[in-house]
């Protein structure tokens, strides 16, 4: 039921990877878990990105949480992925 979910937040995974951002948490699940810069964290929000922060937002960094459902569509995945610096 949930695969399209969690397929979808793999390739969130992966891109995120491949720009560098370190995981906070190896999750296998539709949830995914980063350790973001802070100014990556406002850009990805002036830019129209819905996250949330995963506990309190430290002085240089931030572990954020991206979640992927039923009704993410792989579009959805391609303007995340393109507004990441």
């Amino acid at each position: 039921i949930c695969q399209h979910a969690v397929t979808l937040a793999q390739q969130i995974r992966a891109a995120f990877v491949a720009k560098g951002y370190r995981v906070a948490i190896d999750s296998p699940t539709n949830q995914q878990f980063f350790i973001l810069p802070n100014e990556v964290v406002d850009s990805l929000r002036d830019n129209g990105v819905s996250f949330e922060d995963w506990g309190v937002r430290g002085e240089e960094e931030t572990t954020v949480r991206f979640v992927t459902s039923w009704a993410t569509t792989k579009e959805d995945v391609e303007k995340l992925i393109e507004r990441l610096p």
